[in-house]
């Protein structure tokens, strides 16, 4: 498609017919319909179209944001706008095919263990009680059963997070905590900042949220200091949001050392941290969380989801005294309370032990999964940790990243795309993320890696 053709199908903008922008966007709604214009295919600059069009530069500008959020087309950085790939990876968990031929790397999940033996005892355990299950059937405070944040509370410091009870809030899985954190914490038109790379779902919900995300600059050991404390001074932003223990996507671990410099640039600048900790009980000895050292200014954000069964749907944050009341306010406007079954149910797990033993088998599969990993691609430029779920691949700059997805997608291998980790505007890395702990079996992972070194190779 050239400018002329853009020009002459335009020409019919009328500023009788309400703002010429949002006619703009309609007409160009309307070549993506009619297939006029396909997936991939380049808009003229905003400088550009705007002579043609005789209109300003600021109105090419707001039509291209309103054709963004509409769906339409994606900007990218350095390259220009582009109508969206209606084929693109959403982040989204879809149903999970389980064909024997199938490797299925692209979701973050725990590994298939059985664990059904061990939920049916804690289930018949909590029934024990009449008197106690009728009461959970009840309306209960947004807060939660305040035995069952102790007994968290108290797994959780034997595991060295340092939390208290009282600060505590149960929640439907991480997400939903990290979705509590931005309603409280910001509002439409706010900056969040984040990690380079960052997990989909914040940018999912920051999206929804008319949050506006501003990357920072990691390493191997995650966020900059000085690349923060920059963004800090141009962004003026309200929090940031970021993973200090197996970082999704890259693994990245920060050192106790960098974790003291982070919190430092926070307060210097009055900027509240959301920890997420989802993955901080994978490790077998990993460094002390954020909110350890800052519980002040550090809302902790966690998840029985990886370390005990994800269909359990428990999560839980800790928050600072001055914002507790508004996020228990905001849970209840969401959901009125997290099921008291749900968390009496997790509660038998952590009090019998069966928790702690099903932590060790994922932690002892995921041992035998990473080792399967360096064994395959660990030639490669990858970037992985024992005991971490995902691990991030660098493809070879002859390939065009889609292709390469393209083409596992034909050798029956599903990964996700680096474009999937970073910020509306920024450029898709030339990386991929592996799960590895989504495949069923370890054979079924060991020939997916396999089919991903020979495409490299």
């Amino acid at each position: 498609m050239t400018i002329d053709k853009y020009v002459l199908e335009a020409l019919s903008l009328s500023r009788s017919e309400g703002p010429i922008y949002r006619q703009l966007a309609d007409h160009f709604g309307q070549l993506v319909q009619q297939g006029v214009l396909k997936p991939g295919d380049k808009l003229p600059t905003h400088r550009a179209l705007a002579d043609e069009l005789q209109v300003t530069v600021g109105t090419v500008t707001r039509s291209y944001a309103e054709m963004e959020k509409r769906g339409l087309v994606e900007a990218r950085v350095g390259a220009g706008t582009f109508v969206k790939q209606s084929e693109r990876q959403g982040w989204f968990l879809q149903p999970v095919r389980t064909e024997n031929h199938e490797c299925n790397l692209g979701y973050n999940i725990p590994p298939a263990l059985d664990r059904s033996a061990t939920i049916q005892e804690a289930l018949q355990q909590l029934a024990t009680s009449r008197e106690q299950l009728g009461h959970m059937m009840l309306y209960q405070k947004a807060e939660g059963f305040d035995q069952h944040r102790q007994c968290v509370a108290d797994w959780l410091k034997q595991r060295g997070v340092a939390v208290d009870a009282s600060r505590m809030l149960f929640t439907s899985g991480a997400q939903h905590g990290v979705q509590l954190a931005l309603t409280v914490m910001c509002r439409a038109g706010d900056t969040l900042l984040v990690e380079k790379y960052a997990y989909p779902g914040v940018i999912s919900l920051a999206q929804q949220q008319q949050v506006k995300l501003e990357p920072v600059e990691m390493d191997d050991q995650g966020l900059l200091p000085q690349s923060l404390e920059a963004a800090c001074k141009r962004h003026n932003p309200r929090a940031i949001y970021c993973t200090p223990t197996l970082q999704n996507p890259t693994t990245a671990i920060m050192n106790s050392e960098r974790r003291v410099q982070i919190l430092a640039v926070c307060r210097k600048y009055g900027v509240m941290v959301l920890e997420d900790d989802v993955n901080g009980l994978l490790p077998t000895n990993p460094p002390p969380p954020l909110v350890n050292s800052d519980p002040d200014n550090v809302i902790y954000i966690g998840s029985l989801s990886k370390c005990l069964a994800p269909g359990l749907r428990v999560g839980f944050l800790s928050a600072p005294k001055r914002l507790y009341r508004r996020l228990a306010i905001a849970l209840q406007n969401q959901s009125w309370m997290i099921s008291p079954v749900l968390t009496g149910l997790s509660c038998e797990l952590l009090r019998s032990g069966a928790a702690d033993q099903i932590l060790q088998w994922v932690q002892a599969d995921m041992r035998l999964r990473y080792q399967i990993l360096q064994q395959v691609l660990g030639s490669f430029d990858i970037r992985s940790q024992p005991n971490c779920f995902h691990s991030w691949l660098r493809i070879p700059d002859e390939w065009q990243l889609n292709k390469f997805i393209r083409a596992c997608h034909q050798q029956a291998v599903t990964v996700k795309s680096g474009e999937l980790f970073v910020p509306p505007g920024c450029k898709a890395p030339q990386y991929i993320r592996l799960a590895i702990s989504g495949p069923e079996s370890v054979p079924q992972l060991e020939q997916g890696l396999e089919k991903i070194r020979d495409l490299i190779s």
